[in-house]
């Protein structure tokens, strides 16, 4: 007979626009409707049977033309001319089969009409608006279709099951076109479940006229003929096409995007369930009438409870992600709040306090919990308080931007504060209704400058809204001249992996997870880029217990489609009530280096060694300077040796210091030191003129020298010169001098790359040193100037035993030798190593096995290794690595 119509929800524009009334316009279009309707069926009686199908057929081809000329004054142009076209597909196929197939069947030729709207519901359904309920909106759908169809399946049994008046063939048609049916008038349901109550009207609409166009199909799959069920049909059909028509009509204005459809209104979370407990109820009243429960209704009634099931899952999933983001936007906006050094109080409309930030306690030594409740005017100076309980009751919520009023307020020490507090009525607001104040210090004794922004912004962090360093000086200063404050610590954090310049996305996620770790007395404040303060009321214990969490919630953030992996480390001191706020940070700081240099997720606490090896590193740095005017520093050479020659063939030449007060300084601590400044070039100028100078006087004229060169040195530009100048100076052949750099340098600027090569032709050799524990990567091997590779000590570690560390330690010789490079092994300490080493085919071995690093005296006469058996060398001393000379 007609196309039905589905529903969908309307799109949401970018700009709400102004909506035109439309309760005269729809009155007007159904009493249209109706009385087209009455003429149809009283056209059959009077004039006979093609009177109604001639008018239906008429007003399917106006629908059909109306709806395509007004779908440019719709919402959704193009969903409504998809409508037309499916209007009139239905019509043209009903016509048809109405012209070649017999009674009860015809009605068949509407199905492609009736599969042609979903076109037009994909078109009006607002996916963007919809996107985080989509699964809800498919399981409703699912919910709806079922309902509809055991309604349909039901009513059929309860009626003409068991008269026999269908044929199977009519029945079936019946059923297929009824099924079709059935989708639209669920989507025509999901419309009215989605849409915002503006916008409602369209949804009821589309379901009214898909209930007449089913159950028009209803009776003209029953007719056998011209009759009243045929005049019925017809009827109801017309109404169909008017109701779709008005619906089209009611469509034309854009709704508000504030009144934007949620899946957790109170309709769309109750409609799914009771169609479908209507669907179900209908069911189970059938069974006593009919005394059998067919298949059909069984299948259909356990896919319904299925889906049933599955819609309340996919709905409590929903809402845990709703509770779980409001929860942590609660905890946030708490956290800045609770960390904000002037207080919020919120006051009801009878101006009681109903809440109170914890900073009123540093402001006027009040519990916030005892507050709570009074009014405001008990708190205020009796001469303030009449002024300011008119200003109050007398602010309107439409006021713009904020109001400025001033009162005394008593501290609890019995002095009298100047309060000055910036107010906003938000009584208006849904979701605050109450009067919002924010209070801050106004009192002579207290003054203020000139500009109050800039006081604010002094001490919060822009970024998090946390309090910034500023704040949390004042803080800590508070905390240690008040004796009341009892038991506390400080934990400072340092994030690791933060983006350049800082993501505020990443610092807010940050910000909220910290918030959740710490306990309700706890103060967060951030204390530079990278780092957090909290301040823990407790024990020292408690402040590591607290500074765990915190570290542990430090995990990758997910911002901007891409993952920034953080790690971090604590830092833990106590309140020393003989410290000021500095000497606690430093303290704080302090611990934090010492997790840090521990490695991630680790907590040090403050300690009387960790300020002794501070001031320690602080006087190597403070000496450091000096120690080479003062002919504190000093080289010794460990002698590399060719086991298939029997000889040293090399030295290298190693930095030391004998420091007048703390005697020798391992390189591994004062080196580190020398590289923090351009101290470390001068170093290694002095040591390229010494070792080469110190060689090209010994004896032996084969016996060639390594220097280590710092990757400062070789980034400044000057190594070229620099080994010139001392070649020039020591006479020693440029082929006798081999530059120990580390791998990470090779992978730096190009005229690093492009000093070494001009150096190779020269004569000069190039080593890797510690090879394969940089950057471990063999592309720069080929084709950079390398003559040979130092393997690092620790691919001996276990190698008497780890097979493979035998087969680590070949592959390496095995790739110097493809490559034409000679393989230095460094750390050779005992006979087994030197054997297994030997039998692998290495030539050159360093290590004190063979010889210590020697004075420049001790090369003068015959050097270890010359004898046909090398001697076995005493243990490394600890704390003393060989390998570092830089």
């Amino acid at each position: 007979m007609t196309s039905g119509a589905l529903a969908a929800p309307a799109r949401v524009a970018a700009a709400p626009t102004r909506r035109a009334p439309a309760a005269p316009r729809l009155g007007r279009a159904l009493l249209l409707a109706f009385a087209v309707t009455l003429a149809t069926g009283v056209a059959g009686p009077l004039v006979g049977f093609l009177a109604p199908v001639a008018v239906n057929f008429a007003v399917i081809a106006g629908v059909t033309v109306l709806l395509a000329r007004s779908a440019a004054a719709s919402a959704h142009p193009t969903a409504w001319r998809w409508y037309a076209g499916s209007v009139g597909l239905g019509g043209a196929g009903s016509a048809l089969a109405g012209a070649v197939m017999p009674w009860g069947q015809s009605a068949l030729g509407s199905i492609p009409g009736q599969l042609l709207v979903v076109a037009a519901v994909v078109r009006l359904i607002d996916l963007r608006g919809l996107r985080a309920s989509r699964a809800q909106l498919l399981t409703s759908l699912v919910l709806f279709v079922i309902a509809d169809l055991l309604t349909v399946h039901t009513i059929y049994r309860l009626t003409i099951a068991g008269t026999g008046l269908l044929s199977p063939t009519s029945t079936i048609s019946m059923f297929a076109l009824l099924f079709t049916i059935a989708i639209g008038t669920g989507c025509s349901l999901l419309l009215v479940a989605a849409s915002p109550a503006t916008g409602r009207q369209v949804g009821l609409l589309v379901f009214a006229a898909q209930c007449c166009a089913s159950v028009a199909a209803g009776f003209s799959s029953v007719a056998a003929g011209p009759g009243p069920l045929v005049y019925l049909a017809c009827s109801l059909s017309v109404l169909g096409l008017c109701l779709l028509t008005t619906a089209g009509r009611a469509d034309r204005f854009v709704t508000d995007h504030r009144d934007a459809p949620h899946s957790s209104s109170a309709l769309g979370a109750l409609l799914p369930h009771a169609t479908a407990m209507v669907g179900g109820a209908l069911l189970l009243a059938s069974v006593p009438v009919t005394g059998t429960l067919t298949i059909t209704g069984s299948v259909l009634g356990l896919v319904g409870l299925s889906t049933l099931m599955i819609h309340q899952a996919v709905s409590w999933r929903a809402q845990q992600r709703l509770t779980a983001e409001l929860t942590r936007s609660e905890a946030y906006f708490r956290t800045l709040v609770r960390g904000s050094a002037d207080p919020v109080v919120i006051l009801d409309d009878e101006l009681r306090v109903r809440w109170v930030s914890p900073a009123i306690t540093d402001l006027l030594g009040l519990d916030p919990q005892r507050i709570v409740g009074l009014p405001i005017a008990d708190a205020v100076h009796p001469d303030d308080a009449p002024a300011l309980i008119t200003a109050l009751g007398s602010a309107q919520p439409d006021d713009a931007g904020t109001k400025t009023r001033t009162a005394r307020i008593q501290h609890l020490d019995g002095r009298w504060r100047l309060i000055r507090a910036q107010v906003r009525d938000l009584r208006g607001d849904p979701d605050v209704g109450a009067l919002v104040l924010y209070c801050r210090d106004v009192s002579a004794t207290a003054p203020r400058p000139a500009d109050a922004d800039l006081t604010a912004f002094s001490t919060t962090d822009p970024a998090t809204g946390l309090p910034n360093r500023s704040a949390l000086t004042q803080r800590l200063t508070a905390a240690l001249r008040d004796p009341a404050t009892g038991a506390a610590a400080l934990v400072v954090i340092g994030v690791d992996g933060l983006p350049p310049g800082g993501d505020q996305n990443v610092l807010r996620e940050l910000t909220t997870r910290f918030s959740r770790a710490l306990r309700g007395a706890d103060w967060l404040a951030r204390a530079d880029a990278d780092e957090f303060a909290v301040l823990v009321q407790g024990t020292i214990s408690d402040a590591e217990t607290v500074a765990g969490r915190l570290v542990d919630a430090v995990e990758p953030v997910l911002t901007g489609g891409s993952t920034v992996r953080l790690t971090a480390a604590a830092g833990v001191t106590w309140l020393p009530a003989d410290a000021d706020a500095g000497e606690t940070l430093r303290r704080a700081d302090l611990a934090l280096r010492s997790a840090r240099a521990a490695g991630p997720g680790r907590v040090r606490r403050h300690s009387d060694a960790l300020r002794m090896n501070q001031d320690r590193e602080e006087a190597l740095r403070a000496d450091l300077a000096q120690a080479l005017g003062a002919g504190q520093l000093h080289l010794v050479y460990q002698p590399v040796v060719d086991l298939a020659l029997h000889r040293t063939t090399s030295v290298e030449a190693l930095l030391r210091w004998r420091h007048p007060v703390y005697g020798e300084v391992s390189p591994a601590e004062f080196v580190p030191l020398a590289e923090e400044s351009a101290l470390i070039t001068d170093l290694g100028r002095w040591v390229l003129h010494q070792a080469t100078a110190t060689v090209a006087g010994l004896p032996h004229e084969d016996l060639a020298v390594a220097v280590n060169v710092s990757a400062r040195h070789l980034r400044t530009g000057e190594l070229v010169d620099d080994v010139l100048a001392a070649l020039e100076e020591s006479g020693l052949a440029a082929s006798r001098l081999v530059l120990e750099i580390t791998e990470s340098v090779l992978l730096d600027d190009g005229h690093v790359v492009a000093d070494l090569e001009l150096l190779r032709r020269l004569g000069v050799r190039i080593a890797v040193d510690d090879f394969g524990t940089g950057w471990s990567s063999l592309a720069y091997l080929v084709g950079l100037p390398i003559d040979v590779l130092k393997m690092d000590r620790q691919f001996l570690a276990d190698v008497e035993h780890d097979q493979q560390r035998r087969a680590l330690c070949a592959s390496v010789l095995h790739l110097g030798t493809s490559l034409g490079l000679a393989v230095v092994v460094e750390g050779v300490e005992t006979p087994a190593e030197l054997q297994l080493l030997r039998d692998m085919g290495h030539r050159f071995i360093q290590g004190y096995l063979l010889a210590r690093p020697l004075p420049a005296a001790a090369l003068t006469g015959a050097l270890p290794g010359d004898e046909t058996v090398p001697p076995l060398g005493a243990p490394v001393p600890a704390g003393d690595d060989p390998g570092l000379g830089r």
